[in-house]
């Protein structure tokens, strides 16, 4: 019979050898004292001030079964994201997983968490699977599309014009950046994937799209630079300014430092943005990965208006 708890420091060198594959552990940074000191107390620290994932663990008596891992989204949402959900392979078909789940449900639900969101590869049968036995449900798909530019190509495509110009976002920034993310996000769906100020504040690389003419800030984008000539794109626009996508999307890749060699681009793309993936086909991007965004909403139970009473339990009569 095994249980789950939160993982002891002596269990954090057990997780990375069971999955060293996996990239969310190896960005855990379990290897320092602090953050090994958050895993084990989190319990303690309530879900609204935790500053890092949390990772609980299935156990049988010594033996780490599998573990799930979840990090806030968005605070003011009280939206969680389940980054992953693990468990060795002698053990699965047996209910873990989905015991794992269904614990962060409970325990995060009790604690005012609302939201639960998951991004799930669409071919991933099992995952796909799983959260839907939890009760979480298809909200959007999550597109990335990937191409090979040649900087001979920068040449002829199309920028934005001189009404427009880009710079890199700053902590002023962040209340502008958050309507511009709201208003690209259909309004049915906001309450659950609309992001926290702390997710664009740790984009170093985030750049803002303005409108001259209004002083006004109608866009947002992102560049990750990795090895080997990779780049990683995400941008929106304000719902009024979509026709920007294009010459956004150039300005981006124009300012990649490309010394003369082809690279590789990488954007994503959530299909409620049709715009966006348009341009994208339209520009010669070919998908390379389709992600289901998966939901899971605990409603809260309303607090019970107490009934007021006339002093002595006589009924209070209406003046003739």
């Amino acid at each position: 019979m095994f249980k789950i708890r939160t993982p002891l420091i002596s269990d954090l060198k057990k997780l990375l050898q069971l999955n060293s594959s996996s990239i969310n552990l190896k960005t855990l940074n379990t290897q320092s004292a602090s953050n090994q000191l958050f895993y084990t107390i989190q319990n303690f620290i309530p879900p609204n001030l935790r500053f890092l994932p949390s990772i609980h663990i299935a156990v049988e008596g010594e033996n780490i079964l599998g573990f799930v891992i979840l990090k806030c989204s968005s605070k003011p949402n009280n939206c969680w994201q389940i980054d992953e959900v693990f468990v060795l392979d002698e053990n699965r078909n047996s209910g873990i997983g989905e015991e794992l789940v269904r614990y962060v449900l409970s325990v995060y639900g009790s604690h005012g968490i609302e939201h639960f969101l998951a991004e799930v590869d669409s071919e991933n049968f099992p995952a796909l699977s799983l959260f839907h036995q939890c009760g979480f449900r298809r909200y959007a798909k999550v597109y990335l599309y990937e191409r090979e530019i040649n900087p001979k190509e920068l040449e002829s495509i199309k920028q934005l014009d001189k009404d427009f110009l880009i710079r890199p976002q700053i902590n002023n920034d962040l209340n502008e950046i958050l309507k511009v993310e709201l208003s690209s996000i259909p309004p049915d769906l906001r309450p659950a994937l609309g992001h926290s100020k702390d997710y664009f504040k740790q984009k170093k690389n985030g750049i803002v799209l303005i409108d001259k003419s209004r002083d006004l800030i109608v866009g947002w984008g992102n560049i990750e630079t990795f090895e080997n000539n990779n780049h990683f794109i995400e941008l929106i626009t304000n719902q009024g300014w979509t026709h920007l996508y294009e010459p956004f999307l150039n300005t981006l890749i124009s300012n990649i430092n490309f010394n003369n060699n082809p690279q590789k681009i990488k954007v994503k793309a959530i299909d409620y943005i049709t715009d966006l993936t348009e341009i994208l086909t339209k520009s010669g991007f070919l998908q390379s990965e389709v992600k289901e965004l998966l939901v899971r909403t605990i409603w809260q139970k309303a607090k019970e208006r107490k009934t007021k009473s006339a002093k002595f339990a006589v009924p209070r009569i209406a003046p003739t």
